[in-house]
């Protein structure tokens, strides 16, 4: 059982690493490309790019390793089953879980390595990641600027702001829309002709000039009080003692598990006497999912492992090539799965716990479905060859 044990995890381990490496460049390389084009454009330093692509690398990596798990097992027994070892292995006794225990305790393994990046290495990577993006914005204020695109970064203090393209020839921003107080009923809405973007006592400063401003009457809320105004300013920064070193994203991908239900836990205590009701809601589907998303992922290596041994036994011709077809249209029916289902629960239509878990969970049945189906069809046979007697030549 060891040499055997051993002789299939050798199969296993030179395609994994191949498939983890690729799959990881794959997904790292939007990335890649979008903040290459943003460092050249706005100037910014390469070794920043840099800092940024490996705070990124922990999030592509707990994604890729399920798939490269799965690819592996379908490579690895696609490879046996061509070379006909699979039957050789069946004529010598060798059962159907015999193969299949070293492959699943393989993939127990990496879901707990999986688990652990989720919570210690990629809440750590996500909050570095944001601080050293929020240094660059610091002091480099055009990093953040898209013509015609809503700047979301201020969206937790309840400000949004947008601008339509940029002067050449002045350096000013034009057609400045700015929405303010969005959480709170009552928002505030102005309208700039210009702005400049500063840098003024450690914060960025928006400067608008020649605008409107429409404000709710307190009294109406139907009403709104315009205001004229020549030149104002807009802080982008509220904070201006945050360190990089001290920073603490609230976002739910940047915290660890126990400090994501702490989170939830508050946020539940908080929904009676919230002003909001229905976008706390919301930050509480929101983490809910997110919370239920750092089991589901890790624990998809044991799900598309139940599904991979089976499919990899089943592969006859075609080899490794066929394998590879195969695992890349579960792993695009996985995570088309887990797209639906995050969206799902986030706005309201799903559980979170059965919008995160229902990947794994079609996968699995699927899984279990062809392992039966594996094992009933050696009975089966079997039991159809229980009369056959090898013929008797006499000379």
């Amino acid at each position: 059982m060891r040499i055997l044990a051993r002789y299939i995890l050798k199969e296993f381990l030179p395609p994994f690493i191949i498939a983890l490496i690729c799959f990881t460049l794959m997904l790292i390389f939007n990335d890649l490309f979008r903040l290459t084009k943003l460092f050249v454009q706005k100037g910014v330093s390469p070794l920043y790019l840099i800092e940024l692509l490996i705070y990124v690398m922990p999030a592509t990596v707990v994604l890729s390793l399920p798939m490269a798990m799965l690819v592996a097992i379908l490579l690895a027994l696609g490879r046996l089953s061509t070379d006909n070892e699979i039957v050789a292995m069946k004529a010598h006794g060798i059962a159907f879980h015999q193969l299949m225990l070293p492959l699943l305790a393989v993939a127990a393994v990496l879901s707990i390595v999986d688990l652990v990046l989720i919570d210690h290495a990629l809440p750590q990577a996500n909050r570095a990641y944001a601080s050293l993006q929020r240094d660059i914005r610091r002091h480099k204020p055009a990093f953040v600027l898209e013509e015609a695109t809503v700047m979301k970064e201020l969206e937790n203090e309840g400000k949004l702001w947008m601008y339509e393209f940029m002067d050449v020839e002045s350096g000013r921003m034009q057609d400045v829309k700015i929405w303010d107080n969005i959480w709170s009923g009552r928002p505030r809405f102005s309208h700039a002709q210009e702005a400049s973007l500063g840098f003024e006592d450690g914060r960025a400063m928006l400067t608008l000039y020649d605008g409107l401003t429409y404000e709710p009457e307190t009294s109406n809320l139907d009403d709104f009080r315009i205001t004229k105004f020549q030149q104002q300013q807009l802080a982008l920064q509220l904070t201006e003692d945050l360190e990089r070193s001290a920073f603490q994203n609230q976002n739910p991908r940047s915290m660890r598990i126990s400090q994501l239900k702490a989170f939830i836990g508050t946020l539940r205590s908080t929904l009676h006497t919230s002003t909001n009701q229905d976008y706390t809601r919301q930050k509480i589907r929101s983490a809910e999912v997110e919370y239920h998303k750092k089991f589901s992922i890790p624990f998809a290596c044991l799900a598309l492992g139940l599904i991979g041994v089976p499919l990899g036994l089943m592969v006859k011709q075609g080899g490794r090539m066929l394998g590879f077809g195969i695992g890349l249209a579960v792993i695009v029916v996985y995570y088309l799965l887990l797209q639906v289902g995050q969206n799902g629960g986030i706005n309201g239509m799903l559980p979170p716990t059965l919008a995160m878990w229902l990947p794994n969970i079609v996968i699995g049945v699927f899984g279990i479905g062809f392992t039966f189906w594996m094992i009933a069809e050696g009975k089966i046979r079997a039991w159809r060859d229980r009369d056959s007697k090898v013929p008797l030549v006499v000379r």
